[in-house]
C-alpha cells in the first residue's frame, strides 16, 4: 500500500483520479451536475475580495470553493513550481550551465510560439470557415485562449519520457529543463495577462510584496539566520494577500518568498527523493506540503475537469491540437535549428528530439488552470478544458513516435 501511495504521490496521479471523478460526476446527468456546480460555487460572502476579480462587472471576486482551490490552495502548488524554476539555477541545475541550457531553452522558445502558432491559426480558419462568434453574448473571445497551450506538465512528461527513454538518456534531463523553463513563461503569462489591470492599488500591492521580500531575505535570512520555514510561510500568507490587493493573480503568491529563504548549496534534480533530507528551508517546506499539494492536485483535478462533454466544441480543437501538434512542431524545429549551431547533448538524436516534442504535448494541469483564467465560465471555458484533458493523447503519439524513431532505451 506504501508504494502504490509512493507512486500515486510521486507521478501526480492523485489529480488524474480527481479529474476522472470531476469529469464522471458532470456527465452523470442534469441532476447530478447541478448538486457538483452548487458545491463548486457555494460562496461566503464574509469572504468575498473586493480587490481581485470583476464577477458580474462588479469588481468582486466571490469567495467559494472553486475560488479557494484555483487562487488560494493552488498557490502552494506554484509554490513547488517555483522553487524547481530556482533551484534548477544552482550549480547541478539545468539553469546553471548557460552554454548546456542554450539548446533546451532555444527549444522552449519553440514549445511556446508552436502552441501559440497553431492556435491562433486554427482559430482564425475556424471563424472564417464556420462563422464562429467572437465577443457576442456571454461567449469570449476565442482567441483570448492563446496561452492554454504553452505550458508542459513537468510531472506527466517527465514519466512518460522516463518510461520511453530510461533514466539514463539525455533526452530526460533536456525534457526537464525544457519542461521547467516552459513553467515559469506560464508563471510569467499568468502574472502579466490574468490579473484585473494595473493600477495605484497594483504598485502599493507589489511595494507590499518587495517590502516582505526584503524582511524575508535580509532580517529573517541573512541577519537573524532564521532556517525554520514557518515565519517564511507567515510572509507567503501576506504576499499572497498583496497579489490579491494588487490585482495579480493570487495563485502566484508564494512564489517571491520562495527566492528569499535559505535554500541547499546545489540542485539534487526535479522532485528528487535526496532532497527531503536536507535541513534547509526551502527543502523543508517542500517537504512539509508536499502531501498536502498532491492532494490539493487532486481536488484541483475535481474542480477543473467537471465539464459537460457535449460542450465539446472549437475550443476543444484549438487547444488539443496546439498541444499535440504545437509542441511538437515548435520544440523539433526551434531545437533542431539550435542544434546545428550548438549541438544536442551527447547521445541524442534528431529522431529523439521529435519524440521528445511530442512528450512536452501535455499540458493537463497549467492548461486546465489558464482555461479557467482566460475565459469566463461558461461553454468555451468548458470547451477548452476538454482539449486540455484530451492532451494527454499525446502520450500515445510519443510512443508511437519512439516505436517509428526506433529510440533507443536507457535505463
Amino acid at each position: 500500500m506504501k508504494k502504490l501511495w509512493k507512486f500515486l504521490l510521486d507521478n501526480s496521479l492523485l489529480l488524474v483520479i480527481g479529474a476522472v471523478i470531476g469529469l464522471v460526476w458532470a456527465n452523470l446527468g442534469d441532476g447530478a451536475n447541478e448538486v457538483y456546480k452548487h458545491i463548486l460555487h457555494a460562496h461566503f460572502d464574509w469572504m468575498d475580495n473586493p480587490y481581485y476579480g470583476t464577477d458580474a462587472g462588479n469588481g468582486i471576486k466571490h469567495f467559494d470553493v472553486h475560488y479557494f482551490i484555483n487562487d488560494f490552495l493552488m498557490a502552494f502548488f506554484f509554490m513547488a513550481a517555483g522553487k524547481e524554476v530556482f533551484e534548477a539555477t544552482f550549480p547541478g541545475g539545468a539553469l546553471h550551465n548557460p552554454k548546456q541550457a542554450a539548446t533546451p531553452l532555444i527549444a522552449t522558445a519553440g514549445g511556446v510560439l508552436g502552441p501559440i502558432g497553431v492556435y491562433c491559426l486554427l482559430a482564425l480558419l475556424l471563424h472564417n470557415t464556420f462563422g464562429y462568434e467572437w465577443g457576442t453574448g456571454t461567449a469570449n473571445d476565442l482567441m483570448h485562449g492563446w496561452a492554454v497551450p504553452t505550458a508542459t506538465d513537468i510531472a506527466f512528461s517527465a514519466m512518460i519520457a522516463r518510461i520511453i527513454f530510461g533514466g539514463r538518456h539525455p533526452a530526460v534531463p533536456f525534457l526537464l529543463l525544457l519542461a521547467i523553463a516552459d513553467d515559469a513563461v506560464g508563471l510569467v503569462i499568468i502574472a502579466l495577462c490574468f490579473g484585473s489591470g494595473f493600477g495605484t492599488n497594483t504598485l502599493i500591492g507589489l511595494g507590499g510584496v518587495a517590502a516582505l521580500m526584503a524582511i524575508g531575505y535580509f532580517l529573517f535570512n541573512k541577519k537573524l539566520h532564521i532556517n525554520n520555514w514557518l515565519p517564511y510561510f507567515g510572509l507567503m500568507l501576506l504576499s499572497w494577500l498583496c497579489f490579491g490587493y494588487a490585482g495579480i493573480h493570487t495563485s502566484l503568491g508564494f512564489i517571491p518568498i520562495v527566492v528569499c529563504m535559505p535554500h541547499a548549496e546545489r540542485d539534487e534534480g526535479v522532485h528528487s527523493d535526496d532532497e527531503r533530507g536536507k535541513e534547509d528551508a526551502l527543502n523543508r517546506i517542500q517537504s512539509a506540503f508536499y502531501v498536502p499539494t498532491e492532494v490539493i492536485l487532486g481536488l484541483f483535478g475535481w474542480a477543473s475537469a467537471g465539464v459537460a462533454l457535449t460542450t465539446i466544441g472549437f475550443p476543444t480543437a484549438c487547444v488539443a491540437l496546439a498541444l499535440i501538434i504545437g509542441k511538437t512542431i515548435g520544440i523539433f524545429t526551434f531545437g533542431g535549428i539550435s542544434g546545428k549551431f550548438l549541438g544536442l547533448p551527447d547521445g541524442m538524436s534528431y529522431k529523439d528530439l521529435l519524440v521528445l516534442g511530442s512528450a512536452a504535448g501535455i499540458g493537463f494541469t497549467v492548461a486546465l488552470f489558464v482555461a479557467g483564467v482566460a475565459f469566463p465560465e461558461g461553454n468555451t471555458q468548458d470547451a477548452a478544458k476538454i482539449g486540455a484533458l484530451l492532451s494527454l493523447l499525446s502520450m500515445i503519439v510519443a510512443f508511437v513516435l519512439s516505436k517509428i524513431c526506433k529510440t533507443e532505451r536507457r535505463a
